[in-house]
């Protein structure tokens, strides 16, 4: 998926870090679950994946990658892993 660019023109004040967010539902027969596909200035990717109801709380996350569609397949597996 292509993104527009305009966004890392814009001008970030010295120290500060810009992000761009992608929320995504999963919905497997293990309940249902929040994925967050995060984007760096420099095109790098991470995700993290939450389940949407629970007693526990589990963050599922992906390390930096180049790749947005490997940050959100690496939360999926270990969602699947569990």
């Amino acid at each position: 998926m292509q993104m527009p660019k305009e966004w890392t023109e814009a001008e970030i004040p010295e120290g500060g870090t810009l992000l761009r967010k992608e929320t995504y539902e999963y919905q497997t027969e293990k309940g249902d679950f929040q994925i967050e596909v995060f984007e760096n200035l420099k095109g790098e990717f991470y995700a993290i994946g939450t389940p949407q109801n629970g007693d526990k709380l589990i963050v599922y996350g992906s390390n930096l990658t180049t790749s947005r569609a490997l940050a959100l397949s690496v939360v999926l597996d270990k969602i699947e892993r569990e």
